[in-house]
């Protein structure tokens, strides 16, 4: 196909399920542009779908924009929003015309309320339209890959950064390769070594630690034939068969070498377990007391067991009463998504307020009242500024900023993404001006707050995102797995 422009499609249907949240994801959740409108709201961001597109055209190649659905991550897709999004796809290929390839930026951890590998489930769609067509995937870092992935895809990439700050090199990646193979430069062969373990979130950090002693090791070997080495410590709080680290080894027509370069980085993750841990994890009590002493500004709490960005409810208010309790002498920036209080205090700016809040969709989480003055409200889109998904333009619904005392409270009606300064700016909060910043985030705000970074601590509070593993109750993960069975400790 020398000196012929090829068509590719791209498209990307992209959401992270937790299975223990009691959010589930429906249609209102996604934000779907279509066709051309998703490159235009794309261009510039650090994005999959914006890697993609710019880099077919560095190649030589047409992009062909079908679809770009996007979630925060949440609990299962309800079973008529995933008929939507496999409609949608399928209809995208349906009209694109004949295409030389497509490639298809997924998370890898979606499932829906009947089907645990809904991404494998969209990639069929695909093959069933592409035929014998290459295919190409990037998934997220946390993604849970099978092998019905595998088998159905040409190849597969994933992020190489934990906390994430290459989305937008991953999809230059994959593009690059299904160029290739389009081309017939390159004829991919690809070897999945997976293991039973989970790792916690703070566990698997590629900046430091020993995951970035396995992912330098994996730099090392990506040359000659090896073309490409993703390593996947899957997200752990996602209760579906098949559960569990991979790594994924793509080689030009060599899966013998890509196999036995796969088994040995599991090994090699696997033997550095006992070190994958979550360090720092403190109650909030003894959190504020290191927050009082520390001169860090601010100081970083991170409510990493009710996560929006890893799935939970965000729901939880006990940081209103734990705050009050032990950090009255401190000014603290936090937040809560509960949707009715949102709206009901949209009008109230000026007033002072008593109002019981939290528990919006979790029943373990009890509301607490909450007492002080509306500092200011709004709502509409903002862009992310951080170093993950930075430009993507976000919005949390309707919010609201209650002040009591030095303490400021951010009530959105949809999930917030605290971990990205540009969240509390947009609510006309300062994060860098404040005490103690409560982050309901497990990794994204490091890079975000980096000279808080070191000092931050992770809250030791129950949740659907919960660092403590084994607390969980799995009933369809394959066992023994890692740390939640003894006999693998």
């Amino acid at each position: 196909m020398a000196g012929i422009r090829p068509r590719i499609g791209v498209a990307s249907v992209f959401q992270e399920t937790n299975t223990f949240s009691p959010k589930p994801t429906g249609w209102e959740d996604f934000t779907v542009l279509v066709g051309w409108e998703a490159v235009e709201a794309l261009a510039g961001t650090n994005t999959e779908f914006a890697g993609v597109v710019a880099e077919l055209d560095r190649q030589g190649a047409e992009a062909i924009p079908l679809v770009s659905a996007y979630a925060l991550p949440s609990g299962p897709v309800t079973e008529q929003t995933f008929a939507r999004l496999v409609g949608l796809l399928d209809a995208g290929l349906g009209q694109a015309g004949p295409l030389d390839g497509l490639v298809l930026a997924l998370h890898g951890s979606m499932t829906s309320e009947s089907v645990f590998d809904a991404d494998s489930a969209l990639i069929e769609v695909a093959r069933r339209r592409m035929g014998a067509a290459p295919v190409g995937v990037c998934l997220d870092l946390h993604a849970n890959v099978t092998t019905r992935l595998v088998e159905m895809a040409d190849v597969v990439v994933g992020y190489h950064t934990e906390p994430h700050v290459d989305m937008g090199s991953t999809g230059e990646r994959i593009a690059r390769l299904l160029t290739a193979a389009v081309r017939h430069e390159i004829s991919p062969a690809m070897a999945l070594a997976k293991r039973a373990l989970l790792i916690p979130a703070e566990g698997m950090r590629t900046d430091q630690g020993p995951m970035s002693e396995v992912r330098d090791l994996a730099d090392q070997l990506t040359v000659g034939p090896v073309l490409d080495i993703s390593i996947f410590p899957v997200q752990p709080w996602l209760d579906v068969p098949e559960l569990g680290l991979g790594v994924l080894v793509v080689t030009d027509d060599d899966p013998d070498g890509a196999l036995l370069i796969a088994e040995e980085l599991a090994y090699q993750v696997w033997r550095r377990r006992g070190r994958m841990v979550t360090p720092r994890i403190m109650t909030p009590s003894a959190a504020f007391a290191n927050a009082r002493l520390s001169s860090t500004r601010p100081f970083v709490m991170a409510h990493t067991a009710d996560c929006p960005t890893a799935g939970a409810s965000g729901d939880d208010p006990i940081m209103v009463t734990e705050a009050a309790e032990y950090g009255a002498d401190l000014t603290v920036m936090h937040s809560l998504l509960d949707p009715r209080a949102a709206r009901r205090l949209a009008d109230e700016v000026g007033n002072s307020v008593r109002l019981e809040v939290g528990g919006a969709f979790n029943p373990a989480a009890r509301p607490v009242t909450l007492e002080g003055a509306v500092a200011n409200a709004g709502g509409g889109t903002y862009r992310l500024t951080g170093h993950s998904h930075t430009g993507m333009e976000v919005s949390m619904g309707e919010w609201a900023v209650v002040t009591s005392g030095s303490h400021h409270l951010l009530i959105s009606s949809q999930p917030s993404v605290t971990g990205d300064p540009a969240t509390w700016r947009h609510a006309g909060l300062e994060p860098d001006l404040t005490d103690v910043l409560v982050v309901r985030s497990c990794s994204d705000y490091r890079p975000n707050f980096a000279a808080s970074a070191p000092e931050a601590i992770t809250l030791d509070l129950p949740g659907a995102s919960t660092p403590r593993l084994e607390s969980l109750r799995f009933q369809h993960v394959p066992r023994p797995i890692y740390p939640i069975d003894p006999a693998l400790i």
